[in-house]
């Protein structure tokens, strides 16, 4: 899983400057591998000779040039050192899945949901339509199959919370749904809901039309009736305008393009939309919500000291009463 923490407006674009974190919350390559710090060298008593004389080096090499870039904006600011440390908003989970696993999830899709045809639209604000096979159906997590997927996404939930907020919760996938949408179908600006305080939401692309992924990632202006988000999904955190960002707000909004075995990952409040297309073909996904359940240990931390003594009291009565 790769979490982005979004204090850019582009963070999910690939080549963006967003910062990836491992699951510890340090910052790392591209590829997975650690930026090395003085914690990574020296906080680890597994690393062999090999690899921390290689941590070293690099070490080494990135203290050199963090002193080069020191040096020259200590000269281009009258002899003031700056720190810039970008205020992060939230975190988007980005999970790539494996090609057959696709195809798995596809087959039983194609063999056992659809011939159910047990829809899931009403409660939905999916604007599913314009073909007889445009769906949205009920994904049931109690069957053979939903119950290893279930798992599956539970794990990423508790991943997500781990790499993305340093929070140790429970999470239950209560609810999962597939999308059919063919051309003329979208899905208008919405969020989820769960049901305890904290919630997540996700979604996974499992097929795309030609027409979607012959567009380009990274989008063309829209001018000109260009089509050229036509059936990304956009994500929508608050209501910046351009004069916004021009006053250094940055911009709160962000079309993403489906990519088929990519998955997402984020607050179950986060609004979002899927614009329509128009080309033959289906775009299909699988959508599911995850209550979260926080440890007790987590719900301490948020705890004053008063507030801790009146839980620990209402636990000590609770199991004097269940005695």
């Amino acid at each position: 899983m790769k979490i982005f923490e979004f204090d850019s407006p582009d963070a999910m674009r690939d080549g963006a400057v967003a910062r990836q974190v491992d699951g510890d919350g340090n910052p790392v390559n591209e590829d997975n591998t650690p930026i090395v710090t003085a914690d990574s060298l020296f906080g680890n008593d597994n690393v062999s000779e090999e690899e921390a004389e290689r941590n070293a080096r690099l070490a080494r090499e990135n203290a050199e040039m963090l002193a080069e870039e020191e040096e020259k904006m200590v000269e281009q600011n009258h002899g003031l050192k700056f720190a810039i440390r970008p205020i992060k908003q939230f975190s988007i989970g980005r999970v790539e899945f494996p090609k057959d696993i696709i195809e798995e999830i596809n087959s039983h899709i194609d063999d056992v949901i659809i011939p159910a045809n047990e829809s899931y639209a009403n409660g939905l604000v999916g604007q599913l339509k314009n073909n007889e096979k445009s769906a949205q159906l009920e994904f049931p997590l109690d069957t053979e199959v939903g119950a290893q997927l279930k798992t599956v996404f539970e794990q990423i939930g508790k991943t997500y919370l781990k790499q993305g907020y340093n929070r140790d919760a429970d999470t239950d996938c209560f609810q999962c749904w597939t999308n059919h949408a063919y051309a003329g179908d979208y899905n208008p600006y919405h969020d989820h809901g769960v049901q305890t305080p904290a919630g997540l939401s996700g979604f996974l692309w499992l097929k795309n039309p030609e027409c979607i992924e012959d567009l380009d990632a990274n989008i063309a202006p829209m001018s000109n009736a260009s089509g050229s988000v036509d059936g990304f999904t956009h994500l929508i955190w608050g209501n910046n305008t351009r004069k916004d960002m021009m006053s250094l707000h940055d911009a709160s909004e962000e079309y993403v393009k489906p990519e088929v075995g990519v998955m997402l990952v984020f607050p179950n409040w986060l609004k979002h939309q899927v614009m329509p297309f128009f080309g033959e073909g289906e775009r299909r996904s699988i959508a599911m919500n995850w209550n979260v359940t926080d440890t007790e240990q987590q719900l301490r931390l948020f705890m004053s000291e008063r507030e801790e003594k009146q839980y620990d009291e209402y636990l000590e009565a609770k199991k004097a009463n269940d005695e």
